[in-house]
This record gives structure tokens, C-alpha cells and sequence, in this order.
């Protein structure tokens, strides 16, 4: 049993004993964890934030400034080369001085897994190894996306809270045919959601498609059209696509 959760003995009144739906929601999620993959949770490689290995302490720190990870996947000769991991408050002592540190001596190494790995793998694997990031690799050994501790308690706790909170909607109907998308909406919820056909085998994820689409990291503003769907880049920040504006044109 993982030491994650702790329940202790409390007195409780009569009012107490019955369980609030919060807490049999958890329950049901943790039931459910065995037959969860990494894949299914993790943050994939469109919105990875990640450095090349000839970084310079000004780059990092920039990029730092702009998104704020914690802990950064470096590569060496493309970003399916993930050579380690940076941990920003391992480059604190070097923030001021901004000497030419050379990045490699500070990396950590990385930890890869399947995309096919289980949670409950992955949750007793970083209780053993510390280790509180992995990089996740597709079956070819490419570099699919980063998974976190925090990751999989978000799976497990992430949705009940949305039930709770006022949350940015992922799909935001415009009008009759047009909708804002967030990049991170998984192609198969999107052609459930809109009774599209859009292929989902090169790209799991909204942003990742019209990567493919493009060819390119496109511009603000740019559209592109697939079959009678419109797509325009709404936002973007650096190279990652933030929404998108679908728009379903009449058939021709």
C-alpha cells in the first residue's frame, strides 16, 4: 500500500458518518489508477518546455521568467535526444554571475518510462528512486512528453476540484459554428464533443495536429484550413500554441 494518502482513527459525530462525495469520488479514482497509463496523464511534447544543451544561464533564465518550470528537460542534438534534467535551484548559485557555466555539469539524470507504464508503476517507482519527474518515451524511443508526482495526483484529485472551482473551459462555443479551443483539447474528447473526424494519429492533442498541419510553429493569426474546418491561431506563446479558433464552414 502506497504511503501517499494517511487515514488515522478521529471520533466523529453522527452527521460525520457519511462519506461526502469528494471523498468517495478519491476513492473511486484510486480504484481505477491500476488500469491508467502514463500516456493517459501526462503533458505532452508540444507543451514541454525544454532547453538544447548549449543553453547559456541568460537563456535559462529568460525562459524561466516567461513559464516558470521548476525542472527542465535539456537535449543534445533534437529535442528526441533528452541528454538530462535541470533543476532550477540547481542554477541559483550561477543567476547573477551569469558566467559561462558549462549546463551539462549540472544536469540530473533523466528517468525514462513507457508511454504504456502504469500510474501505480510510476507512483512506487519515485517513492523508491525520488524522483519526482519522468520523461516519457513513445515505442520508437522518441520523446513523448514529461510525467510528475503532481501529474498523478491531479488525476486523482484534479477533476473533483473542477467540480468546485470556476475553471477556463477547454471548449468555448463563439457562436452556432464557431468554438475557442485550448491547444491541450485531446482530439478524440474534440470529435466527440463536435462530431468531427479529425485523425489522431500523429498528434494526441489539438496543438500537436495542427503542428503537423503547418509544417511549421505558426504565427498569431494564421489559419489554415482541413477539409471544411477552419483553424486560426488565436494565441501563442514562444513556440506553443495557446487557442485556437475552430470554425466549421459549410460543406462545399
Amino acid at each position: 500500500m502506497l504511503n501517499i494518502f494517511k487515514f488515522g482513527k478521529t471520533e466523529k459525530s453522527d452527521s460525520d458518518n457519511e462519506e461526502s462525495p469528494v471523498v468517495t469520488e478519491i476513492i473511486d479514482r484510486l480504484s481505477t489508477l491500476g488500469s491508467t497509463t502514463v500516456k493517459e496523464i501526462m503533458v505532452p511534447r508540444v507543451d514541454v518546455v525544454s532547453l538544447p544543451l548549449d543553453s547559456t544561464v541568460q537563456e535559462i533564465v529568460d525562459l524561466m521568467k516567461d513559464n516558470g518550470p521548476s525542472r527542465i528537460p535539456v537535449w543534445d542534438k533534437s529535442v528526441d535526444d533528452i541528454v538530462g534534467i535541470l533543476y532550477v535551484k540547481d542554477l541559483l548559485p550561477y543567476f547573477f554571475d551569469k558566467s559561462q557555466i558549462l549546463i551539462e555539469k549540472l544536469l540530473r539524470t533523466p528517468y525514462f518510462i513507457p508511454e504504456s507504464q502504469k500510474i501505480l508503476t510510476l507512483m512506487k517507482e519515485i517513492q523508491v528512486n525520488k524522483n519526482h519527474m519522468a520523461v516519457v518515451v513513445d515505442e520508437y524511443g522518441g520523446f513523448s512528453g514529461i510525467v510528475s508526482l503532481e501529474d498523478v495526483l491531479e488525476e486523482i484529485v484534479g477533476e473533483i476540484q473542477d467540480e468546485y472551482d470556476d475553471e477556463e473551459e477547454i471548449i468555448e462555443q463563439l457562436s452556432d459554428s464557431t468554438y475557442l479551443l485550448d491547444a491541450r483539447t485531446y482530439l478524440e474528447e474534440l470529435n466527440t464533443a463536435l462530431q468531427l473526424k479529425l485523425p489522431h494519429e500523429e498528434a494526441d492533442t489539438l496543438g500537436g495536429f495542427l503542428y503537423f498541419l503547418f509544417g511549421k510553429i505558426p504565427e498569431q493569426n494564421e489559419v489554415i484550413q482541413y477539409e471544411n474546418i477552419e483553424f486560426q491561431i488565436v494565441s501563442i506563446e514562444g513556440n506553443k500554441i495557446n487557442k485556437i479558433q475552430l470554425t466549421i464552414l459549410p460543406p462545399a
